[in-house]
């Protein structure tokens, strides 16, 4: 199996409040209509009468076209969106946030497109929210540790950004039985098509598996050398020692349908390689709208 992927970030120094983050991640639904407007030749038109169809990034991107191979229809249906974005703010006292983008696999190829798209959707904000604040942006590329490169125009965007495996992740990482799992914006599960209320580390387990394995089919090279039924067996046996997960609207979103999972929960038990794909989905979000700001985690070491 092979899932390759880069994470660019954009700090935004503002006169950060919650009432900014909450703008930019309502904000990051725009996305899908700034990268058609930046991908598009003909100003606009409608995409089924267009004859720049074939080939279009828009239409690459966006379309989730199903998989020729049954199998992979069979096992995963849709393809997920082959991106992530979020949203991240330190703490009340921190004067700027962070944007940030995951872009998956074949996606790579329009780096380019993602980059400007980001850009034209902060910069949109910023001219339309009221009360207007003067900000800055810095962009960087991310390697494995979480640390940051500077992007400047002085060189391509391809070549300064770092390409990372998915691959290298699930067969390198240190594994650790002991996580806390932090939701840093509304993590919304479905199970038998109900929304849930609390937080179940098998049900959140269950539902990373699947995601990572149906985008490394759909953008990778095939699905990873994992025990998915063992796993999701003994998923069940993971203890949550401190829950502090609760279902609410965040700060992060003011939509009406953007209520979901936040907090943290320490959990352990969680069997080799349970950790590396945990880590590995996080790049990608999780749950519903994962693709647009929603699900967005980190893990610690405890």
């Amino acid at each position: 199996m092979e899932l390759d992927f880069v994470r660019i970030e954009c700090d935004i120094s503002a006169d950060v409040s919650p009432q900014l983050i909450a703008g930019l991640h309502d904000g990051l639904r725009n996305f899908e209509a700034q990268f058609r407007a930046a991908s598009c030749k003909r100003g606009g038109t409608s995409c089924i009468s267009c004859i720049e169809r074939i080939g279009c990034p828009y239409d690459v991107v966006f379309a989730q076209q199903l998989s020729p191979d049954p199998e992979i229809i069979r096992l995963h249906q849709k393809p997920s969106l082959p991106f992530s974005l979020y949203i991240n703010w330190l703490n009340s006292n921190s004067l700027s946030c962070t944007a940030g983008m995951v872009i998956v696999g074949t996606a790579v190829n329009y780096l380019e497109l993602f980059y400007s798209a980001l850009l034209k959707m902060i910069k949109a904000y910023f001219s339309t929210g009221l009360p207007f604040s003067p900000y800055t942006l810095k962009w960087y590329s991310l390697d494995y540790l979480g640390i940051r490169y500077d992007i400047t125009c002085s060189a391509p965007l391809s070549e300064s950004v770092i390409t990372l495996s998915g691959q290298h992740i699930l067969q390198n990482t240190v594994h650790s039985g002991h996580i806390r799992l932090l939701l840093k914006s509304p993590l919304r599960l479905l199970h038998n098509g109900v929304t849930i209320h609390r937080f179940d580390f098998a049900l959140f387990f269950r539902v990373q598996l699947r995601r990572v394995s149906s985008l490394c089919a759909y953008y990778g090279s095939g699905k990873p050398d994992l025990d998915y039924i063992g796993l999701s067996r003994d998923a069940q046996n993971v203890a949550v020692l401190e829950d502090e997960i609760i279902y609410t609207q965040s700060l992060s979103s003011k939509r009406s349908n953007g209520a979901g999972l936040t907090g943290r929960a320490d959990c352990s038990g969680l069997i080799e390689p349970m950790f590396a794909l945990l880590l590995l989905g996080s790049y990608f979000n999780a749950g519903k709208g994962a693709a647009f700001g929603f699900g967005f985690y980190q893990l610690e070491v405890f």
